[in-house]
């Protein structure tokens, strides 16, 4: 997440900003990591996560083991915050997921896709954690063709999403 351009504080403390920046940071690597349990640590119980290509997927555990599913599907597949910005209990970022295509197993052809996302957080918890409580995400997925990105976005000139 230290790579990502631009966090903004807008609203509420530099330690609630921090606080959500961390688990965002948290949950993206362990998406990464494929492991369940990682993955459902960084949320509340009944927390939600809606999408563009599924139905809403509800729970922490049901989370975790999604998201494992999920990355066993890649070769190679890791999950990077490029922005974020905060304010108070939410946070808005775009994302960008690389790897190698799973439509044929045997192809090392790269990949991205990204996609923007939109988190509510709950009431820090009894041991004083910012768990995510719910995602709403945007982006579309064609598995014959995964890559996915704005048309003609400059990606990776200075100051710019990628760079």
């Amino acid at each position: 997440m230290g790579e990502h351009a631009g966090t903004s504080i807008t609203d509420g403390t530099a330690g609630a900003a921090a606080d959500i920046e961390a688990r965002i940071t948290g949950y993206f690597d362990a998406c990464t990591s494929g492991d369940a349990a990682a993955v459902a640590r960084h949320f509340t119980h009944n927390a939600v996560v809606y999408d563009t290509n599924h139905a809403p997927v509800r729970g922490a555990a049901t989370i975790g083991r999604f998201w494992s599913r999920i990355a066993s599907k890649w070769q190679g597949a890791s999950w990077h915050c490029e922005r974020l910005v905060t304010d108070g209990d939410t946070a808005a970022i775009e994302w960008k997921m690389s790897g190698t295509s799973a439509a044929n197993p045997d192809s090392d052809v790269p990949f991205a896709v990204r996609g923007s996302e939109h988190y509510d957080f709950g009431p820090p918890d009894d041991s004083g954690e910012r768990l995510i409580a719910e995602i709403r995400q945007y982006w579309t997925f064609d598995v014959e063709h995964p890559s996915s990105e704005l048309v003609e976005y400059p990606y990776g000139e200075p100051d710019r999403l990628g760079s």
